[in-house]
């Protein structure tokens, strides 16, 4: 399955065959939920709902969640992509499957289906990062910071300035673990 999308319509194409076949539709995608990070309130996961109406009567509904960072384009669209997503499952309901380019019947699943799958099944590899003798001073003193810490503010700053040197571990424990454990026992 995985980086073979080819024979897979877009939901922009199908886009264009329902507008193409009724004249007084509308869609319309929401925000559901944004659920963000508790330290750096960066979003992390985004869940869209779209509606597809003909005329005024709502016709058609679906839902799709994408997290952030999960592939290449979540890392900055990931919000365009729950857009996206919740759109193409919308027009499948409506009739709008993906088309097969070579039989030209209808397909259930989509190209962003596809990609969302493989992301699934294949996860990225990490790769683990060496860090210089440098980093691993400054995360070193950034323990001392996170074991001095009176607020969740001071904690939320230390993690900013940090956040290249989250990942390093000082007796068995990251820096972001450091900070998320020194945070749960502030108020």
């Amino acid at each position: 399955m995985a980086g073979n999308y080819e024979g897979y319509e877009t939901a922009a194409e199908r886009l264009v065959r329902i507008h193409a076949d009724h004249k007084d539709v509308r869609i319309h995608a929401k925000i559901l939920e944004i659920v963000r990070d508790p330290q750096t309130l960066r979003p992390v996961q985004y869940v869209v709902e779209s509606n597809i109406y003909y005329g005024d009567v709502l016709m058609f509904v679906d839902v799709a969640e994408e997290m952030v960072g999960s592939s290449f384009v979540n890392k900055s669209s990931a919000l365009e992509n729950a857009s996206t997503s919740a759109t193409g499952r919308a027009l499948s309901l409506a009739g709008y499957l993906g088309i097969d380019p070579n039989t030209k019947k209808p397909i259930r699943p989509t190209q962003q289906d596809m990609q969302k799958a493989s992301r699934v099944e294949q996860p990225a590899p990490k790769v683990k990062r060496e860090y210089t003798d440098s980093e691993i001073g400054l995360a070193t003193a950034a323990f001392g910071q996170v074991d001095a810490a009176q607020t969740k503010d001071e904690l939320k700053n230390i993690y900013r300035t940090n956040t290249d040197l989250l990942e390093i571990k000082i007796n068995g424990v990251t820096l972001l673990d450091a900070i998320n454990k020194k945070a749960g026992g502030l108020k």
